[in-house]
């Protein structure tokens, strides 16, 4: 999610950013009880202007309290000429003392490196973390409120919620814990397929290389509608989200 891989690592592109795009009304009162509506939500992802895929992301309660969000990613256009068309990621997750806590990550990409295929388990009694995917196996300690790449930005949508402007998160990643730092740099209107919005602007801080932004609509319970990322080959990221259905019919968790 926040490690940017080439374009060679499709499914990097669209890590952790579009999560939870509500587009109206509270999670309170879409969802009850639970922190989240389920949803389904489709996004455009363009490269220098031109779509070059999509993804679609999906978010279930499980039983004992526990919920799946789960995206899946396909090329178009110039974006097939990278690869597999297709990939997946999925977190396992569920609510500690008011704060995601993961439990289990997977990824599967036929192009991938072995990132690209991990399964993590994170076992919070002795506070350890264990990687069973492709590749060396590995097992490491871990500190409190490590996350994996795809729910980070739900520990973000909580603080940005509480007024924090700074944010810091262990990631576990490539047999390592590695902290992701960002910062609220501004305000400004946002254009959306369906409407124009005022944002905050959140910036990644920990990156020296390339530049990475999010926007976050205070109107929307402050989740992301925006993506951008620009290295310094000059190659410009866009993610946007496109359509979004609260509550579907047919929602049920591939696990």
């Amino acid at each position: 999610m926040w490690h940017w891989p080439g374009m060679n690592r499709w499914r990097g592109w669209l890590r952790g950013w579009l999560v939870l795009l509500l587009l109206g009304g509270s999670p309170a009162g879409a969802g009850g009880e639970d922190p989240y509506p389920e949803f389904v939500a489709d996004y455009d992802v363009r490269v220098n202007g031109i779509k070059v895929g999509s993804a679609t992301f999906r978010l279930s309660h499980l039983e004992r309290d526990e919920y799946l969000y789960r995206s899946e990613a396909s090329k178009a256009g110039l974006g097939r000429l990278l690869g597999s068309d297709k990939a997946t990621e999925s977190s396992r997750w569920r609510l500690a003392d008011g704060r995601v806590q993961v439990l289990e990550y997977q990824a599967h990409n036929a192009d991938g490196d072995d990132d690209d295929n991990a399964h993590l388990l994170f076992d919070w009694d002795s506070l350890e973390v264990e990687n069973r995917g492709a590749g060396e196996h590995w097992r490491i300690a871990m500190p409190a409120g490590t996350l994996d790449q795809m729910v980070m930005q739900l520990a973000m949508l909580f603080d940005l919620r509480d007024g924090k402007t700074e944010f810091r998160y262990p990631v576990a990643t490539r047999g390592r814990i590695k902290e992701y730092r960002f910062e609220r740099t501004g305000e400004e209107i946002t254009e959306l397929p369906f409407g124009d919005y005022r944002t905050v602007r959140l910036q990644r801080t920990d990156d020296q290389r390339d530049q990475s932004w999010v926007w976050s609509a205070p109107e929307l319970e402050y989740f992301p509608v925006r993506f951008v990322k620009q290295k310094q080959s000059g190659l410009k990221t866009e993610i946007l989200l496109r359509r979004l259905e609260f509550n579907p019919v047919a929602n049920k968790p591939e696990q």
